[in-house]
């Protein structure tokens, strides 16, 4: 059990920091092919490059473990320090990824397959989860891998909707302008702003605005982009029918929506992840999270899925991304106790 622990340890090291070495903010993942392709001989795991997104699928079977290869933009150089590996996707999602690769391979030298799926544009519009739902994999049970802490296995996400306003003003000069379009529009803006208050209340959150050339004209255009997350039971068509009606002047896009999602808590992949979690003496609990992921689209493939991954969820998207070896190690036995217990029931 030791020697296995270790072994475990060290191959997760290796590949982790190699993982890290490579840069792949979303839109450029196939910076990693080398990687996958010594992966896929080192490790025995067929490799599959979907063409569209440039995600990477290793293994076979009709148990799917997916993550997502790319990282917000940013590189942290990686390093370790004892057993902690530090660098940008450490926690979202290369440490969870590595834990589903070995699971795998484990699983792989003991007659289980497993797939598992290296997903690109996760971080932006998913466009790797979407190419793998086109491609209607034939799967009867998904885990997705992201930091939940170890214990944390998630039935919830809220959905989200990325919504740009394109505004037309008059320029006039500064000195003597009536009007202003910066002003008409930061007026609107606070009318609709919604702050994250909480899980089942929306937020509408702008996140980039944009107008104006010269100092001393006024614009004659503005840009405004919205963030909006809701939960499965807010009104998605009065959310956005308010914001339409607010800017009715302007110009109202949907330019990515993806829905909220919920499972239920008695699901196979729910009910083996506790048993798993159990096994070892810890804690599971079923959580809900207001942010968004590959599982809200996945869950189309099948309602056989949860999340469930090693790390620190605060740690995401910061500057200081790390996860130690040992709960990369829990991640691993956790779904390596889950896969063995639905192979059974199939």
């Amino acid at each position: 059990m030791q020697q296995e622990k270790e072994l475990v340890k060290q191959k997760a090291k290796d590949l982790l920091l190699k993982l890290l070495s490579i840069y792949t903010p979303s839109k450029n993942e196939r910076n990693a092919e080398n990687f996958f392709e010594e992966v896929s001989n080192d490790l025995n795991l067929r490799l599959e490059i979907l063409p569209q997104s440039n995600s990477f699928i290793l293994g076979e079977g009709d148990i799917l473990l997916a993550s997502h290869v790319d990282t917000i933009p940013g590189y942290i150089e990686p390093k370790a320090e004892n057993d902690t590996i530090y660098g940008r996707g450490a926690v979202d999602a290369k440490g969870p990824l590595i834990a589903m690769i070995l699971t795998a391979w484990l699983l792989n030298e003991k007659g289980i397959k497993v797939r598992v799926a290296a997903l690109a544009d996760e971080e932006s519009t998913s466009i790797g989860a979407k190419e793998l739902l086109m491609k209607n994999y034939n799967v009867k049970h998904i885990i997705v891998g992201e930091p939940s802490n170890n214990t944390d296995i998630v039935i919830e996400y809220r959905g989200s909707i990325q919504l740009d306003i394109i505004c037309k003003g008059t320029p006039e000069h500064s000195s003597s302008a009536k009007d202003n379009i910066i002003v008409n529009i930061a007026k609107k803006l606070l009318e609709v702003y919604k702050l994250p208050e909480g899980y089942d209340k929306p937020s509408i959150v702008p996140t980039i605005i944009n107008a104006g050339e010269v100092y001393n004209v006024t614009p004659a255009r503005l840009y405004l982009h919205f963030d909006i997350r809701y939960a499965i039971n807010n009104d998605r068509e009065e959310l956005i029918s308010r914001i339409r009606e607010e800017f009715s002047e302007c110009r109202v896009e949907i330019v990515d929506e993806t829905p909220p999602v919920k499972v239920s808590a008695n699901n196979p992949v729910v009910r083996s992840l506790t048993r798993a979690l159990l096994k070892q003496g810890m804690k599971p609990r079923l959580v809900r999270k207001a942010g968004t992921s590959d599982m809200n689209i996945l869950q189309k493939l099948t309602q056989n899925i949860a999340t469930y991954g090693p790390g620190n969820s605060t740690l995401e998207h910061t500057n200081q991304e790390k996860i130690s070896l040992d709960e990369i190690y829990i991640g691993v036995k956790t779904y390596m106790l889950a896969i063995e217990e639905l192979w059974q029931r199939t």
